[in-house]
């Protein structure tokens, strides 16, 4: 049910989108509006702009954008009536009758419910005969029972359907526990995607099970851990686990480790700051999550190829969210949990005060196993550092590093810096090149709000231009009715764009970006605020309405003179239906 928008302007005027946002982002001032770096990508400078006369922000950088509701659906991840919600609780004022909740957020609703009783399953299996492996697993690595307790830690059993079975006596069907990503699919079977597993429930912000992790106890399993998929609820790129404890920390730093039991052993021993990634390398997203919590994140990953690998990823990945990071060495143990174990919590204490920045520690390793006294050593050394220097993001830290690099490898400042420069140029290239082979083998990405722009790129131009000027002067309506109607707009994003705006000015309707929010998606309304901005730029003037309407009616022409032969089935299915309709108005 649409709600009236005399409540969504008292809403909005309620929401200052710069005190809504001010918890989320740092703002700046600039001039009467504000900046800031996007929290939804990482970046070094700031595009994301919040314009204080219209109540509304745009990233140039990502074309995020939207009113105050659009953002509270980005940030939060929202349906729109979530955010119409969550913003009414916040001013106090009270929801209008809808007549019932919307069928996304009754979904997401009853998905988080089917977590919470599956992760209720999981635990009395863990505390029955049943879960007895597993119980034994977790008393093997020092676990207490209230940490078992506080995490929620369960036990999968080993059967094909214990779960499914359990929770269809719950009232769930089977597409529920599909949807939730509680049930894998083989064939036409379906059947419990967690079998023999000591189980985590990951956690948000809110305090929601939103998917699990399962560790199995067989010692040559192809996969020791197994995640959730991602689901309605569930999205590993921007979530971590432990957060709906870090955040509550009273640390200045968090600490980022690989796997669910680092975390859990930390906690146990008194840092609650810490936090792990869900079975993948850190994200740009998860980089800003953290950003939110601290300004400063300890790497604690292993110190193996790979996480000496992954750490290099979280330092700029951080690095460009702004957050300072720093890298953990653990000497003498594999990772946090064993070297708690064997030297106690105060030692490991002793060790987060002493960690180095994430630039020296990374620069130190690249001595490894080098000899700088010899001229191969330092040869070597050398093309160690250009590799790594050309990787990074910051111009200042490159420099002081390249000093650093020339004086161990007794190489003038300039020639180094030129090294660096040159193969930061043939890293481009490869990239460049990389890019046009995806694109011979036609597997560049499309664009997702507007699939069909690749294929009409001067039109969808014409197109946006059209919705811009609308936006800015309803008035002018009728002159472009008198030439175009929704058919002559080939993309069917835009096509959907305008026929909402012209029927709104049809109805003398207030027509902004805030009105576009209960009829389209986040993201359709992030990419029509970028469509308004960017026009912006150019002059509002007839002529160049004019233009654009030229454009689409000379395609309009184009295609009236395709013969049969040369239309595809779609297009003739579309120009038959528009035949019928011209044959009904007359």
């Amino acid at each position: 049910m649409r709600l009236p928008d005399s409540f969504l302007d008292a809403l909005r005027a309620s929401c200052d989108i710069v005190s809504v946002m001010s918890p989320y982002v740092e703002l700046k001032r600039a001039g009467r509006d504000y900046v800031c770096s996007c929290p939804f990508h990482s970046e070094r400078t700031p595009s994301c702009h919040v314009y204080t006369d219209t109540q509304s922000f745009y990233c140039f950088g990502c074309g995020a954008g939207g009113d105050v509701i659009n953002f509270i659906r980005l940030i939060e991840h929202f349906d729109y009536m979530e955010s119409v919600r969550f913003l009414a609780q916040r001013a106090g004022m009270s929801m209008p009758e809808d007549g019932g909740s919307d069928d996304v957020s009754k979904k997401r609703t009853r998905l988080l419910e089917m977590n919470r009783d599956a992760a209720r399953y999981f635990r009395d299996v863990l505390l029955s005969s049943e879960g007895r492996d597993g119980l034994d697993y977790l008393a093997e690595r020092k676990l207490t029972p209230n940490t078992i307790k506080r995490y929620g830690l369960g036990y999968a059993p080993g059967g094909w359907h214990d779960l499914q079975f359990h929770l269809r006596k719950l009232g769930y069907s089977d597409l529920e526990m599909e949807d939730g990503a509680l049930l894998a699919r083989r064939n036409n079977s379906v059947y419990d995607k967690f079998r023999a597993r000591v189980m985590f429930p990951i956690i948000d912000r809110r305090g929601n099970i939103i998917g699990f992790g399962g560790r199995t106890l067989e010692k040559d399993a192809p996969a020791k851990y197994l995640n959730s998929d991602e689901t309605l609820v569930f999205r590993k790129r921007e979530n971590l686990f432990s957060l709906n404890f870090a955040k509550n920390t009273k640390e200045k730093f968090l600490i980022l480790c690989e796997g669910y039991m680092d975390v859990i052993t930390l906690n146990q021993a008194g840092f609650d700051s810490a936090v792990a990634t869900l079975g993948t390398a850190i994200t740009p997203l998860q980089a800003n999550v953290m950003k939110h919590y601290a300004n400063e994140v300890i790497i604690s990953y292993d110190s193996d190829g790979a996480g000496q690998n992954a750490t290099l990823k979280a330092i700029n990945l951080l690095g460009e969210a702004g957050v300072t990071a720093r890298v953990l060495n653990i000497p003498d143990a594999k990772d946090p949990d064993e070297y708690i174990k064997k030297f106690g919590a105060e030692s490991f204490r002793q060790l987060l005060m002493g960690t180095a920045t994430a630039l020296e520690h990374e620069f130190g390793r690249l001595q490894n196993g080098v000899d700088t006294s010899s001229a191969a050593g330092r040869a070597e050394f050398l093309k160690r550092a250009v590799g790594f220097l050309a990787k990074l993001k910051s111009d200042t830290e490159r420099t002081v590093y390249i000093s650093e690099a020339a004086r161990i490898s007794g190489q003038p400042v300039g020639a180094v810096s030129d090294l660096v420069k040159d193969k930061i140029r043939s890293n481009a290239h490869f990239e460049e090149r990389e890019t046009e082979r995806e694109l011979i083998r036609g597997t560049a990405r499309r664009d997702p709000i507007n699939p069909d722009a690749v294929n009409y790129p001067r039109e969808e131009k014409a197109e946006r231009g059209i919705i811009a000027y609308l936006f800015h002067s309803p008035d002018v309506l009728p002159r472009v009715e008198k030439s175009l109607d929704e058919n002559d707009f080939p993309t069917e994003f835009d096509r959907k764009v305008y026929s909402f705006i012209a029927k709104r000015i049809k109805n003398g309707e207030v027509i902004d970006i805030a009105s576009v929010g209960g009829e389209f998606t986040a993201e359709e309304t992030a990419r029509i605020t970028g469509i308004c901005r960017q026009a912006d730029s150019l002059p509002y003037s007839i002529p160049r309405l004019d233009e654009y309407i030229k454009v689409l009616l000379d395609h309009r022409d184009r295609e009236d003179t395709k013969s049969v032969t040369e239309m595809s089935d779609e297009e003739m299915l579309a120009k038959w239906e528009e035949m019928r309709k011209k044959k009904h108005k007359e």
